[in-house]
């Protein structure tokens, strides 16, 4: 409502609002409930393209798992390109773009869409080793476009693309770019993330008072 108020001070000449925009920073959870979505028609059919809704998908709520919880983003997506809305997303990080160069027979993207959500946040919150036995591993194949990686750069360049700063920059340039559309930016985060082993990934992130000392190095 505030999009559409500077759009109405625009119309009637009362002011000039074409530089301003107005951003929303929700998170997957958020979405669920009625008040968050009950508008988003009324958003696209005013045209207001500068209104731009940024959601973080990590999954996970104060009080569980998002709902549903087996592929949010592709869910979100949906809901929102219904109601009239451009969607971006955000999906995985640049570490995994080389690797999407490497596999010329389109296995990569196979075993990806193979994955549930929950399966997902599984590789991200383990280490690289469970990462390279547990999804790698699926075939020699995929094992071998890993195969000049440590387990340690499979951890820390394989993640998702909410926490990569070049993805994200490209997301919000283009979120700003002239349209007659609102605009969702749909980035996949992990809960926590930064905190190390005690809380990333966890619902306890929320509300985590202590650490332990390897979290606190890792952080």
């Amino acid at each position: 409502y505030q999009a559409h108020f500077l759009q109405y001070m625009q119309n009637r000449g009362l002011a000039d609002t074409t530089k301003q925009r107005v951003w929303t920073f929700l998170g997957d959870g958020e979405m669920g409930e009625p008040e968050s979505v009950g508008a988003l028609a009324f958003a696209a059919r005013e045209k207001l393209s500068h209104l731009i809704c940024v959601v973080s998908c990590n999954l996970l709520r104060l009080d569980g798992p998002v709902m549903p919880n087996h592929r949010v983003v592709q869910n979100l997506e949906g809901v929102f390109k219904g109601a009239g809305w451009r969607v971006i997303k955000v999906v995985l990080n640049s570490g995994w773009d080389r690797l999407f160069a490497k596999d010329t027979s389109g296995l990569l993207v196979r075993r990806l869409s193979e994955l549930n959500d929950g399966q997902e946040q599984n590789f991200y919150v383990h280490d690289g080793a469970y990462m390279r036995e547990h999804f790698f591993g699926a075939s020699p194949e995929l094992l071998a476009l890993v195969a000049d990686m440590s387990d340690d750069e499979l951890k820390e360049q394989l993640l998702p693309g909410g926490h990569d700063p070049r993805k994200l920059f490209s997301a919000y340039k283009k979120a700003v770019e002239p349209g007659d559309q609102p605009v969702v930016i749909l980035a996949r985060t992990i809960k926590g993330f930064g905190l190390g082993g005690d809380a990333e990934g966890q619902y306890i992130a929320h509300n985590k008072k202590k650490m332990s000392e390897e979290s606190l190095l890792a952080f």
